[in-house]
């Protein structure tokens, strides 16, 4: 799979899916498993990623997944290109033909057009699956549409799954989702309190703009080199350790010792187990956690 970040480039006899696709959610993969099923015609397959300028944007949500983890996230099953294409904004104030004719036809010369049913384009949203299939034959592409995927007779929706995550429902959140929610980023050097009472720790950076889930103890399982290790992470402030006011993620990984800094990880998120606690010492912070590793090993029955 390659990822292209210029916009400006054209493209011969394509298949293609347009939107941001902020979460992946199962809707999300319905839509580019059909796309990539367009491949059998002799079409290269285009995921069109729709970025904002969060310069411009700056009442945007968090992004549940960056364009960098869209990217991992298809690379083993995924089309064949995924272009960041950098003019959301422009698009949204085009008209409906306008985009169909010269960005979709014009750009990337698509032979099909794979959209959900519910797909908004265009001016103010005007454009919609209708506005695809009417257009089709003037301008020579077929149109593929998707049925929306519900759940629980509801339609999934990136901000249900955003709430959901804000509000540390995460087993509801993984199942709209698909796959758990994972958090990928690079372990950094945190100040070593944990190793202090036994119990050290991995800090994890996580890109600019993502998603901070609930604050509290999740079990979790990070993908190290590979392979899966049970852990408990802590996501907030640490009112019983410092005062530092910035959240962080923090994940004591069990049964596992090798030095992680500099390494990427990523880190998918389980269980909500308990809010974060003020405590009045550390051995106290040591019981507790004792009983959340007994608690997380419980979920995570791998």
């Amino acid at each position: 799979m390659q990822l292209i970040l210029d916009g400006d480039l054209k493209f011969k006899k394509t298949c293609v899916t347009f939107g941001y696709f902020n979460s992946m959610h199962r809707g999300h993969r319905s839509v580019i498993n059909r796309l990539i099923e367009q491949e059998s015609k002799g079409f290269s397959s285009v995921l069109i990623y729709l970025e904002k300028d969060q310069r411009v944007d700056s009442d945007q949500k968090c992004d549940i997944y960056t364009r960098d983890e869209k990217f991992k996230f298809l690379q083993k099953n995924g089309p064949m290109i995924m272009v960041s294409y950098p003019f959301a904004e422009v698009i949204e104030s085009m008209d409906p033909e306008k985009f169909i004719k010269e960005i979709l036809v014009g750009r990337f010369d698509a032979k099909v057009i794979v959209a959900g049913n519910n797909c908004q384009f265009g001016k103010s949203g005007s454009g919609n699956i209708h506005t695809l299939k009417e257009l089709s034959e003037k301008y020579g592409y077929e149109l593929v549409s998707c049925e929306t995927v519900n759940y629980e007779e509801k339609p999934i929706t990136d901000d249900w799954i955003n709430h959901e995550i804000i509000e540390g429902d995460i087993e509801t959140a993984n199942t709209l989702l698909g796959s758990p929610l994972t958090l990928w980023g690079s372990i950094i050097h945190g100040k070593a309190l944990g190793r202090r009472f036994g119990m050290p720790t991995a800090n994890l950076r996580l890109p600019a703009n993502k998603i901070i889930p609930k604050h509290g103890v999740y079990a979790t399982l990070t993908n190290i080199d590979g392979k899966w290790i049970k852990g408990l992470t802590n996501i907030g402030r640490r009112p019983s350790v410092d005062d530092q006011t910035h959240v962080s993620v923090e994940t004591y990984l069990l049964d596992f010792s090798d030095d992680l800094y500099g390494k990427e990880v990523g880190l998918e998120l389980h269980h909500y187990i308990r809010g974060v606690k003020k405590f009045n010492n550390l051995e106290e912070v040591t019981q507790q956690v004792k009983l959340d590793i007994i608690a997380a090993k419980d979920i995570l029955l791998i």
